[in-house]
Formats: C-alpha cells, sequence, structure tokens
C-alpha cells in the first residue's frame, strides 16, 4: 500500500494547529509593548496554551484508542481558529490567556487522531507518512512568525481575525475528505491483522519503560525547541541589537531549515536507525547552542540558526513512530504524548526561563538550554529499537 494522498490534508490541518504556537512567539513583542509586559508574564501566554495542551493531549488521545473520534480533528481546526483570533481583540491579560487556552485544547484534540488517520494512510511506509505529517506542522511553525509579524504591521493587532477565515477554510476541506480517509485508514488496519511487520507495529506487548525513556529525550527537545521559540526574537532584538522584523524573520529561517531537517531525519532513520539520528542530534545541537549564545556578531549568529535549526527537526519523525512503536497497543495514547505531552513541557518550561532572563539576561537563558541539550543526549543512550 502506498502513502495516501489524503496525508497531505492532514499535514495542512497540521501547519495550522502548529501555526498557532509558533505565531504566538511573534505576538509577545507587539503584546509587551502595547501593554508593558515583562518577559516573564508575556512568556506565561506561551505557558498557558501549551499547559492545556500538555494536559488534554494525551486524554485525547486514550479516548481515541477506545472510541472512534477521528471526526474530532474537524472541530478541532475551528476551535483552534476561534482561540488564536480572539487574541488580536480582547482587552485584558486574563482574556488573553483564555484565548490561548481555547487555542490549545484544539491543537490538543487535532495531533493524536490525525497521527493515527497517517498511520493507517501510510501503510508499510509509516516512516514517511509521517514525515509528511510533520513536514506541515514544521512548516507552520516556519511561517507563523513572519507572517503573523507582516500582518499585524500592516493591519494592525485585529488583523489577526483573518487566521479564523483560514481555520474555516481547513474544517470544510476536512469536512469534506475525513469520511474517505476513515475508510481507507479502517480497510488497511483491517488488512494488517494478517501481518506482522514490525516496521508498523501492529502486534506485541507495550514497552512502557522505554517509552518513558524516549518521553525524557523529548522533555529536553522540548524544553530547547519553545526556548528557541520564544526567546529568539527578544535575543535578536536585545542582544543582536536587530529589528523585530529581522528578529521574526530569524525565528521564520529555524523552522523553515527545520522543516528540511524533518524529512531528511525520516530517510536517515531509515537508513541508519532511528536512535542513531537522535544520538547524533544531541552530540552536536547543545554546543551550537552554545556557541550562539557567546557571539555578537550578526552573521555568525545567523550561521549558526542553520544546523541548528537543521538539527532540532532531524529526530521529530523517528520519535514519533518510534513512540507508537514502543506502545502499539495504545497509538492514540502514544501519539498525544510524543506530539502534545512530551512537545508542550517545553511551553511550561518558558516562565521560568523568563524569570531568569528578568533576573539575569537572554544570554543566561541561551546558555541553560545549552546545557539541557545533554539531558536527551543521556537519554538517548539508554533507549533501544523496538523487538
Amino acid at each position: 500500500m502506498k502513502v495516501s494522498k489524503y496525508i497531505y490534508s492532514l499535514s495542512l490541518g497540521h501547519l495550522f494547529v502548529d501555526f498557532s504556537q509558533g505565531a504566538l512567539a511573534a505576538l509577545l513583542p507587539t503584546l509587551i509593548a502595547q501593554h508593558h509586559y515583562n518577559y516573564a508574564v508575556a512568556a506565561t501566554l506561551v505557558f498557558a496554551m501549551n499547559l492545556v495542551s500538555s494536559v488534554v493531549q494525551p486524554l485525547f488521545g486514550f479516548l481515541s484508542d477506545k472510541y472512534n473520534t477521528g471526526w474530532i480533528i474537524i472541530l478541532a481546526i475551528l476551535i483552534t481558529g476561534i482561540g488564536f483570533s480572539s487574541l488580536g481583540y480582547v482587552p485584558t491579560y486574563a482574556l488573553l490567556v483564555i484565548g490561548c487556552l481555547v487555542c490549545g485544547i484544539g491543537i490538543a484534540a487535532y495531533h493524536p487522531d490525525a497521527a493515527k488517520l497517517v498511520n493507517g494512510l501510510a501503510g508499510y511506509n509509516p516512516g514517511q507518512g509521517m514525515s509528511i505529517f510533520s513536514f506541515g506542522g514544521n512548516i507552520g511553525f516556519a511561517i507563523g512568525p513572519i507572517t503573523l509579524t507582516l500582518i499585524v504591521n500592516h493591519l494592525g493587532i485585529h488583523g489577526i481575525g483573518v487566521f479564523l477565515i483560514v481555520a474555516i477554510i481547513i474544517t470544510l476541506i476536512l469536512l469534506k475528505l475525513y469520511p474517505i480517509m476513515h475508510r481507507q485508514s479502517v480497510a488497511f488496519w483491517s488488512s494488517s491483522k494478517k501481518n506482522h511487520n514490525a516496521k508498523i507495529a501492529l502486534h506485541g506487548h507495550n514497552d512502557w519503560l522505554h517509552f518513558l525513556l524516549l518521553s525524557m529525550v523529548l522533555f529536553g527537545r522540548s524544553i530547547i525547541f519553545y526556548g528557541l521559540n520564544t526567546f529568539l526574537v527578544l535575543y535578536w532584538m536585545h542582544i543582536l541589537k536587530q529589528s523585530n522584523t529581522n528578529g521574526s524573520i530569524a525565528l521564520s529561517v529555524l523552522f523553515v531549515i527545520g522543516s528540511l531537517g524533518t524529512l531528511l531525519g525520516g530517510r536517515l532513520a531509515d537508513n541508519i536507525g532511528s536512535i542513531k539520528v537522535i544520538r547524533l542530534t544531541f552530540c552536536i545541537l547543545p554546543f551550537l547552542i552554545l556557541a550562539l549564545s557567546l557571539t555578537r556578531n550578526i552573521l555568525i549568529g545567523s550561521l549558526l540558526l542553520l544546523p541548528i535549526g537543521l538539527l532540532i527537526f532531524l529526530p521529530y519523525s523517528a520519535i514519533v513512530i518510534l513512540g507508537q512503536r514502543y506502545l502499539p497497543n495504545n497509538m492514540g495514547f502514544a501519539s498525544g504524548v510524543t506530539l502534545g505531552l512530551a512537545i508542550s513541557i517545553g511551553g511550561i518550561a518558558t516562565p521560568f526561563l523568563g524569570y531568569i532572563g528578568d533576573a539575569t539576561s537572554l544570554v543566561t537563558v541561551f546558555q541553560i538550554l545549552a546545557g539541557i541539550g545533554l539531558i536527551p543526549l543521556v537519554f538517548s543512550f539508554l533507549i533501544r529499537e523496538p523487538k
């Protein structure tokens, strides 16, 4: 069975929900300027969005394993659009937090069932299918900061409302295609019961120990990811003395390169194995982030963004598939954790990094991120390929 073309529609939905998370960081300088928030208060908005996503997403995954909840991906897009668009209109900090929470619920609802559908639609090429799905999310993060910055610069903060229109369009697309995708996925899972292909991990026992160790790798990666996502624009402005627009461009460049890293990582995992890709990533990444924290040269800083962006996303698809293979009997829950809880834990850590930035400097924050990179490095040597 070849990878279904309908995976691209799920990748489009993934692009939109991850766009919301990526764009939020680029909105922080505007909110800081308008409301005179400090770093910690502004970063708490990222915390709010990711807290609800991290808590609720595994629950959606659990429900996905027990019931037929695939249809929820349609509603999830609309909820995400409503929550994110509200950030351009609400007048108080409390309402900003509520908007982030609503957006986080939509994000949480989308990932588990969409990832399960991808696995079914990908057939016997789950790595390729997950790479396409992940690529959409990475592109969303990549274009989010600069797109939002351009819209706010030209239309004002109320221009964010355009994203609700986009959400409605994507919702209608998925509403039309979901019945077809569901039938194809069910047909594959039914036929695959006759096979015992370890690549798709349809059979066997759950390996909770190695899934937990893998989650620790993801925790470390997530903190680095959201640290860069939240503070890179501010670092570009206050440490490298660049404009807000240039900072947003830098963040977008980071995620564009990361999108290519996602596709490259899937191929590398097929050739040399998922574990080796993870280990290679974290043997290099912490030292590149440390080098970025030590430079004050915009050219050197920009050049360092290229390998950093590549490496932060290199193991992404392989990790998601690896998590599903560790828990073949709870793939929805595994997707909820690897795409949700383990990822969003970085958003939960951002306020603490913000407090450190307020008390010391953004340079210290980036040096801490480099140190945190040693956590996934250590745990990457404790995991193994599923049997």
